[in-house]
């Protein structure tokens, strides 16, 4: 039989289904009949390896650039890539073949073809599926079980990166496309001869599914295959929807399928922490259970324009050594290091306080945002040695992105959910609300959106909050105070549903010398505006109870009220006249004392 139709009959038993044999997993990619991919040099050695195939050691296919694609360091064969790759520490065992690994963790930086390598997996373990008959009788589950290839990401969005690359590759292929009964955004499924034999209604037993890591939809599958997708990014806070409890429900998911299930947790890296890091670690010690690979996003992939590298390197080249250079940061920490530590601070099943006591004074923090950024508030006391918290809530308004996740710790915060933009008037009546239940002795703001507030506060006789420029010193201040009082157990926190699970989240990056930024995590849904608000009480009640002498600045950056407050026996506030006497005293510019330059009552000097 001539060449060019030997291989024409053996593509025709293929998609005909006269031959039993599954072929390896790079023969399926590349033939016209599978996938019809060429894959690159590093895509076809990780397969080969996760498959425990034959590593080949003759042809120096693998070419290895520096971390900006720029030049050549060094060609390897299969063989000789995977000896330098463990020998660099890159990967976790220098023996891979004859391995079946059940796990796979892919630590490889951004536009790696890690979402790539995934979908070609789960193809794969698809057509070997079908390639079963009656998979559900092959591993003794009931008849036309279902099966499914689980795809969860931090957010519904990301998980639909992969699924549609797992979807388009498989709807394109010859083998499956014909297999197909529904296609939708989150999901689609196949028929086994199985199916396709059984009488009645129509039914396909393959399932592929996506969702974020708050779908519970996903959870109790049968998962031949579960893919994690941007795992170091995975929410870190102990709550259900965390890496940690993500990893935990999905993973009885495999077991059901005689060694064949397998988790595949892929990723740019991120911080020294989180259960991507742990698995990064943990995988050290499981060699044959395990295979981890860790490169930088030219190693992966040598088509990456040296450009986007070099311009992205020069952006910043802390993110750029985690995003496209593989390697974990050591900048960014977790802010709570030790949950155990701070939830001693947290006192169980305990409420808000409904009033204030005329025995203490009480300080509020507030966090203004408008948009997608919540609007939030805070109120504090001292009793005896610790600051305990009595109130704390944040608004979101429409616009926020808070509403576009299944689940959120934040659809409690809904009461303005209906406005697209939250308003100053709306938040000035609860703060009067507040006011006339806790006799507030001081507050402090972000002068950022913070002059309207300002003017709102001062016209409603709210004369005792500050107006403060929250540089980023200062915020470092403001997180190291509230961090040194929760390891010292100087504070108490009740049971907060959103407060404690957010400030579990809260991310830490060191800059200079004991300088440090706080923030949420930089993905979707994630906010800090009640912890700022928190921990801006906390600092302000730590410091006025410090501070012996009355701050008497006024304007951006000081007191709106204390001085007027202080002329008048700091008995509360006074009227705006005597405010406004007391600020040009502060600032030489009353007549008296010689103010030369003129100014108009009312204004505020900058």
């Amino acid at each position: 039989m001539p060449a060019q139709n030997l291989v024409a009959h053996i593509a025709n038993e293929f998609l005909s289904e006269a031959t039993d044999d599954v072929q390896d997993v790079v023969t399926f990619v590349e033939s016209p009949w599978g996938l019809n991919i060429r894959l690159l040099p590093a895509q076809r050695f990780i397969l080969k390896s996760f498959y425990g195939m034959p590593l080949d050691d003759n042809q120096r296919c693998i070419q290895v650039p520096d971390i900006t694609n720029e030049r050549i360091l060094w060609n390897f064969t299969e063989k000789q890539f995977l000896h330098w790759l463990y020998e660099e520490g890159r990967c976790n065992t220098d023996t891979v073949e004859g391995k079946m690994f059940p796990e796979l963790i892919l630590v490889i930086g951004r536009r790696g073809t890690k979402s790539s390598i995934a979908s070609f997996i789960s193809n794969y373990e698809l057509y070997k599926l079908i390639k079963r008959g009656d998979p559900s009788e092959f591993y003794g589950m009931p008849s036309r079980s279902q099966m499914a290839i689980v795809n969860v990401a931090p957010t519904d969005e990301q998980a639909s990166i992969v699924f549609g690359m797992i979807q388009g590759m498989a709807m394109q292929c010859p083998y499956m496309r014909d297999r197909g009964l529904h296609q939708t955004m989150t999901y689609f499924d196949l028929q086994t001869d199985a199916d396709r034999s059984a009488h009645g209604k129509p039914r396909a037993s393959l399932l592929s599914l996506a969702g974020g890591c708050s779908s519970n939809s996903l959870r109790g599958r049968n998962g031949i295959v579960v893919i994690m997708d941007e795992m170091a990014h995975f929410i870190d806070n102990g709550g259900r929807f965390s890496g940690e409890e993500v990893y935990k429900a999905l993973t009885p998911s495999i077991a059901s399928f005689k060694g064949d299930g397998k988790k595949i947790s892929i990723s740019s890296p991120y911080a020294k922490f989180g259960k991507f890091y742990e698995l990064y670690n943990q995988s050290f010690n499981e060699p044959d259970h395990t295979l981890m690979f860790k490169m930088h996003s030219a190693m992966a992939n040598p088509e990456i324009p040296s450009e986007i590298l070099k311009t992205e390197r020069k952006r910043n080249r802390i993110s750029f050594m985690s995003e496209y250079g593989g390697e974990f940061s050591d900048s960014v920490t977790a802010w709570i290091e030790d949950e155990v530590e701070f939830m001693k601070c947290v006192v169980p099943n305990s409420i808000s306080t409904p009033r204030g006591s005329s025995d203490f004074r009480y300080y509020v923090g507030i966090d203004i945002g408008f948009k997608n950024d919540g609007t939030a508030i805070s109120i504090v006391h001292k009793e005896k040695n610790k600051i305990i918290l009595d109130y704390a809530e944040v608004w979101y308004s429409a616009a926020a992105d808070i509403w576009d996740l299944e689940s959120s710790i934040y659809h409690s915060c809904n009461k303005y959910a209906h406005l697209e933009l939250l308003r100053m008037s709306d938040f000035l009546v609860e703060l009067n609300n507040l006011a006339r239940w806790f006799p507030i002795a001081g507050g402090v703001f972000d002068r950022v959106n913070g002059y309207a507030l300002a003017e709102l506060l001062m016209n409603n006789g709210l004369t005792q909050f500050q107006l403060e420029h929250f540089s980023d010193t200062l915020n470092s201040e403001v997180f190291h105070v509230t961090q040194r009082l929760y390891a010292e157990e100087l504070i108490e926190i009740y049971d907060h549903p959103v407060l404690v699970p957010e400030m579990l989240t809260l991310e830490a990056e060191r800059r200079a010398r004991n300088k440090i930024i706080v923030e949420a995590p930089n993905r979707m849904g994630a906010h800090d505006d009640i912890s700022d608000a928190y921990t801006r009480a906390v600092w302000l009640c730590n410091k006025s109870h410090l501070d012996k002498v009355p701050n008497l600045s006024t304007g951006a950056g000081g007191q709106i009220g204390s001085s007027a407050q202080n002329m008048n026996g700091g008995n509360g506030p006074v009227t705006r006249n005597a405010f406004e006497l007391a600020k040009r005293k502060a600032h030489g510019r009353h007549p008296r004392i010689g103010g030369r330059r003129k100014t108009m009552p009312g204004s505020v000097r900058r």
